[in-house]
């Protein structure tokens, strides 16, 4: 595991820019940034090199593609059999995410539905797995990003 580097203001403003738009010109984020270009390639390299920023990516709005429900499902799964859940999830053609988690629910997943409808089915087939046994759905009312383009990212204190 790479040592955690020092995240400044500077690096923050280059990370929001980023999130908001991963093919942003670098000589737009130096001149917001009232710093030259190579700063913010040198920065960004850095960024990439340790870790920080692994990929770039673009949001997708799952209703252009006729999925108008998006659902959260918390699972309660018996806890050796937590990963085994997790892979059963995984297999689900709806589920995008899926992944073990700590709190009441240990398994955490997320699916883009066709329809509210299905939304019952889904729950139900995931509770019929002979190791789950508790599962919870919650429907997203606001704007559906299958991204964290909103993450309100600030460098962690002290980090200065």
């Amino acid at each position: 595991m790479s040592p955690k580097i020092k995240i400044d203001e500077l690096d923050a403003n280059i990370i929001r820019a980023l999130q908001k738009d991963a093919r942003a010109n670098f000589a737009d984020i130096a001149k917001s940034c009232d710093v030259s270009v190579d700063t913010i390639s040198k920065r960004y390299k850095r960024l990439r090199k340790n870790g920080v920023a692994r990929r770039t990516t673009i949001l997708l709005n799952p209703k252009s593609f006729g999925y108008e429900c998006v659902a959260s499902f918390g699972i309660r799964a018996e806890y050796p059999h937590s990963e085994e859940v997790v892979a059963f999830i995984r297999k689900i053609p709806e589920v995008v995410f899926s992944a073990s988690s700590m709190g009441r629910y240990n398994i955490f997943a997320i699916a883009v539905l066709k329809n509210v409808g299905r939304l019952g089915k889904l729950k139900e087939y995931i509770q019929g797995h002979p190791m789950a046994r508790e599962v919870t759905a919650s429907i997203w009312v606001d704007e559906i990003l299958l991204c964290p383009e909103n993450f309100e990212f600030e460098p962690p204190k002290g980090s200065e």
